[in-house]
């Protein structure tokens, strides 16, 4: 197994460092996951995901793929799941250590199943590393996917090394009290708020998440009403104060 350089491996532990300081409301926040693609310099698209599979849904996302947002590929994902030789593995085996789908499927192969030209495609090769969950039929998966190229030995590595500090962080943050508990508010419009706090506008957000602008304008008219303002400031404030 290769090694990595000493400048990786010091900017590893500064991230360790910097995710273990890290406060929010959010399970796993986007600048936490957004980091995540310094060290995986392939990857084109880089999520956290939490799903309930016996409910069929969502439960929490950060920096998501397409599927996600659109009802029609996410209810195609669920009819189709048993495609996924990555998701498989994981069930079958208990084995959570980083797997490339590549690792267990043909490229060729891959791109044949209705799963990846439904759901994943162009992205056609991917990276998982996922955390155990004590709850049933409750999953919580790092994913990295990319269009141009494979991922490498050194990119497995990388998250070799992380893996048991993900850990900690994605189980420190499931600790917290919920943000449906905390503020009257749904995760996405939590999420954006927080954005907001960080001192983004509408346009900036949207691009953020992959929104449209009108629709986190939307959720922000949702979340004045919920937390009885009418300022982004005054939201501001009670999410502060909060």
């Amino acid at each position: 197994m290769e090694a990595l350089p000493h400048r990786d491996v010091a900017r590893l532990l500064a991230f360790v460092h910097d995710a273990a300081e890290l406060e929010s409301r959010l399970p796993v926040p986007p600048e936490f996951v957004a980091r995540l693609s310094e060290f995986v310099p392939a990857a084109e698209i880089v999520t956290y995901c939490e799903l309930d599979w016996e409910g069929r849904r969502v439960a929490y996302e950060a920096d998501q793929l397409a599927w996600a947002r659109d009802p029609d590929v996410e209810d195609a994902y669920w009819e189709l799941k048993h495609q996924h030789a990555v998701c498989e593995y994981f069930a079958r085996t208990g084995d959570f250590r980083p797997r490339r789908m590549s690792d267990l499927l043909p490229p060729r192969e891959w791109r044949s199943r209705e799963l990846y030209n439904v759901v994943f495609r162009p992205y056609q090769y991917e990276l998982e590393v996922r955390i155990p969950s004590s709850r049933a039929g409750y999953t919580r998966t790092f994913l990295f996917h990319a269009q141009k190229r494979d991922f490498g030995e050194r990119d497995r590595l990388v998250l070799e090394l992380l893996r048991p500090h993900l850990e900690r962080i994605v189980d420190r943050s499931g600790r917290r009290t919920t943000p449906e508990g905390d503020l009257p508010l749904t995760r996405r419009e939590l999420e954006i708020l927080e954005w907001v706090e960080r001192g983004k506008m509408n346009a900036e957000i949207a691009e953020i998440l992959w929104l449209s602008p009108s629709t986190v304008r939307k959720h922000l008219e949702n979340a004045y009403g919920k937390l009885g303002v009418h300022t982004r400031t005054a939201a501001v404030a009670r999410l502060r104060g909060h």
